[in-house]
């Protein structure tokens, strides 16, 4: 009797590991909320450390808030004149959307205490449309144009004025920017093997200083990470919207790329964001439903992948909140917003509508339980 309480015992603590209802919040999926009617497509995201935003692909564009401690739908600004939304960015309490489908291209500024617009959008001149990258660095807000001459656009943020461009090469198509103490970054999307993928403009000059080539396959350049943003950055991480996806390292202090590694759960590299201690970068990619895969910084080796759940189509964007929670944003009609937990203390378990967890760490809960299995089998012979 008292035997075959010991096995009831220590097969259900072997369990728990599998349906418990908490888990260590290494990385794993928490919730996901959809938006109300007509808040399609989430295709940007950006966060004031609190609170998670999302610019529509609709006409007119709405942003859409979302709290980020409980994923949940607060509101909705609808921007009248703006229509779609491929570019926004975030700065000392304001939102700058810029939206998709005008010529020329109109930029909103949102203010997040308020939730309210400020002043009127600004109009970019003739020709500077269909924009891609947006970044900033507190002063001034940068964005790319893939119109039909190649623009990056300087636009103080505080009074919404447009300062200047310049003109990129016909082989500098631009697709992504980011942002140090010194450089802008401008990742280049031309699919010709081996072309420029990555060009720098000076920021106290604002003019293009080099731009270098990568290896042949390692095309079609999609997001590029700084890992820092108030100096020189030691190294830039260019994720690459090919299938299976690659990133490229490229060091900072010598303007040459370093090494690549292929993410084989990738199809396709959309967006990617550090975790808070630069461990480990985080990979949208763009299946449906959507997958994220976890890389670490040191080697770019692939640490486990997650999926988000049927319903859950192709995502675009992807944003840190905090420390601790990670938010994608879907292209569904309407759109999801969905959380996942990473590098926190224990979190209560996703439920049971949440995507599975990654084949790698299954595998080990079940190893656990059998081994403990195995151990009374013995115990009782």
């Amino acid at each position: 009797m008292n035997k075959k309480i010991v096995v009831v015992s220590l097969v259900a603590l072997a369990l728990c590991g599998i349906i418990g209802q908490v888990v260590n919040a290494t990385f794993v999926r928490v919730s996901g909320t959809q938006g109300a009617t007509n808040e399609d497509n989430f295709e940007q995201t950006v966060t004031d450390g609190q609170d998670v935003y999302y610019g529509t692909g609709t006409n007119p564009t709405k942003l859409v808030k979302f709290t980020g401690d409980t994923n949940q739908r607060v509101s909705a600004l609808t921007l009248t004149g703006l229509d779609g939304c491929y570019g926004i960015s975030y700065s000392n309490g304001n939102i700058f959307v810029v939206d998709e489908n005008s010529n020329p291209t109109k930029i909103a500024k949102v203010a997040t205490s308020t939730f309210t617009t400020v002043g009127t959008a600004l109009q970019l001149n003739t020709g500077e449309y269909e924009i891609w990258g947006t970044a900033n660095d507190g002063t001034y807000l940068y964005v790319s144009t893939e119109s039909a001459t190649y623009y990056v656009v300087k636009i103080k943020m505080s009074d919404l004025t447009r300062v200047g461009s310049i003109t990129l090469a016909s082989t500098e198509e631009p697709e992504a920017l980011a942002v140090d103490g010194k450089y802008l970054y401008v990742a280049l999307w031309q699919s010709d093997a081996g072309g420029k993928r990555l060009t720098r403009i000076l920021l106290s000059t604002f003019v293009e200083d080099t731009a270098i080539s990568f290896s042949t396959g390692e095309d079609d350049a999609q997001v590029v990470l700084s890992d820092s943003t108030t100096a020189l950055c030691t190294n830039l991480y260019v994720g690459m919207s090919v299938n299976p996806g690659i990133i490229v390292k490229v060091s900072c202090s010598t303007w040459a790329r370093v090494a690549a590694v292929t993410i084989k759960a990738a199809n396709e590299i959309n967006d990617m964001t550090f975790d808070a201690t630069m461990t480990n970068i985080y990979v949208m990619s763009t299946p449906s439903p959507f997958i994220i895969v976890q890389v670490k910084v040191s080697d770019l080796s692939t640490v486990t992948a997650l999926i988000g759940n049927l319903d859950e189509s192709s995502a675009y964007t992807l944003k840190r909140v905090g420390d601790y929670s990670l938010f994608a944003g879907t292209g569904a009609s309407p759109g999801y917003s969905v959380k996942f937990a990473i590098d926190g203390p224990p979190v209560q378990a996703p439920n049971t509508t949440a995507a599975p967890l990654s084949v790698g760490a299954m595998e080990s809960k079940i190893v656990a339980a059998l081994v403990a299995l195995m151990s009374v089998v013995l115990v009782m012979a």
